[in-house]
């Protein structure tokens, strides 16, 4: 009696997950996952084959009760890695559909369970464990220097796929304090639905990056230095709600065209609050003519024997936005303006060298709005315009260290913001170098580097420096 008792004990062990409506592999472009390769790929795995079902563990009509796993092994006796005994519980089938659930994970590409094709979760993170020093240059004073040592960075993501493989989610949360910008107080970063029945024609529809330029668009923990590139900063458009129609291999599955076009609210990421109708319209065409090219990863950690190039272009309108940046930056407190955006970039990638160079344009219809305030004064605010370039190159070696440097420059239109036209004259140029060292790619790393942001002729002793130190882990 007690051995029947201790038997279905430990079959009832085995974890039960309600029957829903079942997803698939996740897919996310900025700042992104691929759940595609954490679920396929990924080397630990608990899984069982179907088995008949026990009367003694049927469950209530309408749930399903899941299967047991075994290790990566096909043998459920094969010792462990560790030379460890594993011991599997015994395995359960669906009754219904009999859909076999499985447990996978694997260094930086987390946790990932799937229920046949319906449903799929992978749970991910990352950690940026950041050193910071600069010194900083203020005219008529001395020098001031200032340390920071913090969690740089601290993201999780869900997503899968539910219903069917082509429907798929993603959530993105940002939870460290320097996260949190222009006054956010959501930690909401990715929160989008992906719907791909097709080749030519594929939608995502929530808030995400907006389809802009590859140097903003590339996976932040795909960085080859720890902050990116002044221009980007200041020209570029952030995330944004909307929707986005989209094809990787447009017209042909060797096809080397790709395109983004979307329509998003225009006032970025985390609203709250109300602002005159408006909207941000954006295209962006990509060519890689020699192939498939990782441009969302910076470096050729891969070391490629085959040359890779990806080009791309892109033009945005933002009609009414309140937003000092169009999507970023302060809040216009008088009125709206309208920006136009244009960008070009091009990545090259061939046995260990990288290169990425881009060019960033952004104009207002107008440099100042104007209004009234409660007590009736005057009130201007300034718009900004401006263009920007830049050039950044590394060397991958075996093993994996590698070196990068940078170059960019920044240029503001005339009759512009009156401040980012003085902060153009003093730390317009910049210049940086890296050193990165790599234990998992780009899912785990050290990464040091020094920036300098300077006027335009070089003035080393005018400029800004930051030298800064990072350990950045994705599990």
């Amino acid at each position: 009696m007690r051995l029947r008792l201790l038997a279905a004990a430990l079959s009832l062990s085995v974890p039960a997950f309600a029957q829903e409506p079942a997803a698939e592999e996740l897919d996310s472009e900025s700042e992104g996952l691929s759940a595609v390769d954490s679920v396929t790929a990924a080397p630990v795995t608990s899984e069982v084959p179907d088995a008949p079902p026990r009367e003694t563990l049927s469950e209530p009509e309408g749930s399903e009760a899941a299967e047991s796993a075994a290790p990566a092994s096909e043998d459920p006796s094969a010792p462990s890695p560790h030379g460890e005994e594993v011991d599997v519980p015994a395995p359960v089938a669906d009754e219904k559909s009999g859909a076999k659930v499985t447990f996978t994970g694997a260094p930086g590409e987390g946790f990932t369970l799937k229920s046949g094709d319906r449903f799929s979760l992978n749970v991910r993170s990352r950690i940026q464990l950041r050193y910071q020093f600069t010194s900083r240059e203020v005219p008529g004073e001395a020098r001031v220097e200032e340390q920071v040592v913090n969690i740089g960075t601290l993201r999780v993501w869900l997503g899968g796929n539910v219903l069917v493989p082509e429907l798929t989610y993603l959530i993105q949360l940002a939870l460290a304090d320097r996260d949190y910008r222009d006054g956010a107080t959501s930690p909401v970063y990715d929160a989008y639905i992906e719907y791909q029945p097709m080749r030519d024609l594929n939608f995502r529809a929530g808030q995400f990056f907006v389809p802009f330029d590859r140097l903003r668009t590339v996976r932040e923990w795909a960085l080859q230095m720890t902050e990116r590139p002044r221009p980007v900063a200041e020209l570029t458009l952030d995330r944004d709600v909307g929707v986005m129609a989209f094809s990787d291999h447009f017209l042909g599955d060797d096809s080397p065209f790709a395109y983004r076009a979307g329509v998003f609210g225009g006032g970025g990421p985390n609203l709250s609050g109300g602002k005159e109708p408006g909207a941000l319209l954006v295209g962006r065409l990509e060519f890689r003519p020699l192939g498939k090219i990782d441009d969302d990863k910076e470096g050729d950690l891969d070391r490629r024997t085959k040359p890779g190039i990806a080009l791309g272009g892109a033009f945005a309108a933002n009609i009414n936005t309140n937003r000092q940046r169009s999507t970023t930056g302060a809040t216009y407190v008088g009125g709206v303006a309208d920006y136009l955006h244009a960008a070009a970039d091009v990545v090259f990638k061939w046995r260990g060298f990288a290169f990425q160079a881009e060019y960033l344009w952004k104009e207002a219809s107008e440099d100042t709005i104007v209004s009234t305030t409660a007590d009736g004064s005057a009130l201007t605010e300034f718009t900004r315009s401006g263009q920007g370039w830049v050039l950044q190159a590394s060397y991958a070696f075996e093993p994996p260290l590698e070196v990068v440097g940078r170059l960019s420059r920044l240029y503001a239109s005339e009759g512009t913001d009156p401040a980012l036209v003085t902060e153009i004259e003093r730390r317009g140029q910049e210049v940086g170098f890296g050193l990165n060292y790599y234990l998992n790619g780009h899912k785990f790393k050290l990464q040091a580097d020094y920036i300098g942001r300077m006027p335009g002729d070089f003035d080393f002793s005018l400029a800004d420096h930051g030298v800064r130190a990072q350990l950045d882990a994705t599990f």
